[in-house]
């Protein structure tokens, strides 16, 4: 998660530092059986694509692990004045019975960036599921499985035609393996688990500086969000230290242009860094001035210690655990974990979930900034038996989720404002 208004990867190596103030970095589109497509009229063009989502809430079943859960994804691609026709860079996929294991599914959001950020998305969102579905250890070494894939994914855009040294995505896979979930992230998209805490005491009240307001009432004040992956930003001492070990120069771009004094640290934290975040710079050039430690893609950056292997987790479900949100940053700029955990708790069912969660970070993009981010999300509802425990009533019961899928989808206002 980056400030606002520090959007964009990889700006290009004679790219002034007052160009890449103003610049907006795009992101990526998603093609799939599964999807379906809305479209609202660009101010004086022609009809656009803009949204892509799930055909509305798509069940899934683990038979063994005697686990049953309902998922949706949808990308908003961003609003951006000057240029109305800015392709969406961010992918989503979501893939099915991995390997053909029915035990075994595939998540993932992508966020790409720099020139080519759309087709490296696309390249990396089409590939991981399939060589990790060929990876020998996926079934008995998940977390070694993941990590090998996203290497050799990494390896295979370097060799394929898209010119991926100043452009690439980052991502945030999600392997449900039974009752475990792994994730696997690369960059600074996020993976969130809301869960019931076994003390039964409340979440601390989320800022109500995102404009969401908090819940009033019901399971979004009981939930407390845990993340299961961590930024990979400058912001963390342990990668900043990492890349100055590798040659990288982190500035900002106050810093780049001698505003403010190279030698010293001038961020403390993300609240504070007022849209000029630390960034990556080469010893010898002014690039790739990359504002996270870790990509795929981004070759000319790897030099400088930009490198895709990810950071995995691994959770172990139960019934405390009500549902799981992969978002790209678009989310994360404005929204915070819990706040992001107390919108999605107001829905019955995962499109309308993500679809909200979407649509209000849309709006606080559209409060703070002139433009908005590629903004998507894929939401998982996990539906527990209730033999399992009154914890259980965390997520939606399998009664409430026929319900709501025999409904019509609920339609959010603000999705396309300002379109």
């Amino acid at each position: 998660m980056g400030c606002a208004g520090s959007k964009g990867g990889s700006p290009v190596a004679d790219e002034s530092a007052a160009m890449m103030r103003a610049r907006r970095g795009p992101r990526a589109s998603v093609v799939s059986s599964q999807y379906k497509v809305e479209t609202v009229k660009d101010t004086g063009a022609a009809e656009a694509q803009r949204l892509v989502a799930s055909t509305g809430s798509l069940p899934l079943d683990l038979p063994v692990a005697g686990l049953h859960l309902r998922y949706a994804f949808l990308s908003q691609r961003g609003y951006y004045p000057d240029s109305p026709d800015k392709a969406n860079q961010d992918a989503v996929r979501a893939a099915e019975g991995l390997g053909g294991n029915a035990e075994t599914h595939f998540f993932g959001v992508f966020d790409g960036h720099g020139e080519f950020g759309t087709e490296c998305a696309q390249f990396v969102k089409d590939k991981v599921p399939a060589v990790l579905a060929s990876e020998p250890t996926l079934a008995s070494d998940p977390d070694k499985a993941l990590h090998s894939a996203l290497v050799a994914v990494n390896a295979q855009l370097h060799a394929s035609p898209i010119d991926d040294s100043l452009s690439g995505t980052t991502a945030c896979c999600a392997v449900l393996q039974g009752r475990t979930l792994y994730i696997a992230n690369v960059g600074d998209s996020r993976a969130v688990v809301a869960e019931r805490p076994a003390d039964g005491s409340k979440p601390v009240a989320s800022e109500g500086s995102d404009g969401a307001g908090s819940s009033g009432s019901g399971s979004a004040t009981e939930l407390v969000a845990r993340d299961l992956s961590q930024d990979q930003t400058p912001f963390r001492l342990d990668e900043c230290h990492r890349v100055l070990q590798a040659g990288a120069r982190v500035l900002t771009l106050d810093q780049l242009e001698g505003l403010k004094d190279p030698g010293l640290p001038c961020w403390t934290n993300e609240a504070d860094c007022d849209g000029d975040p630390p960034r990556l710079w080469s010893p010898n050039g002014m690039f790739p001035g990359t504002a996270f430690t870790r990509s795929i893609g981004d070759s000319a950056a790897e030099d400088i210690g930009v490198i895709p292997d990810p950071e995995v987790s691994a959770t172990q479900l139960g019934p405390q655990h009500a549902f799981v949100v992969l978002a790209t940053d678009g989310v994360w700029e404005f929204i915070s974990s819990q706040k992001a955990v107390e919108i999605i708790a107001k829905h019955n069912n995962p499109y309308d979930a993500a679809r909200a969660l979407v649509s209000q970070a849309y709006k606080l993009w559209l409060q703070r900034e002139t433009r908005t981010d590629d903004i998507s999300a894929v939401v998982l509802f996990f539906d527990w038996p209730e033999a399992e425990g009154s914890n259980a009533a965390a997520a939606p019961s399998c009664a409430a989720a026929a319900a709501a899928a025999s409904a019509p989808q609920q339609q959010v206002d603000g999705m396309t404002a300002a379109a």
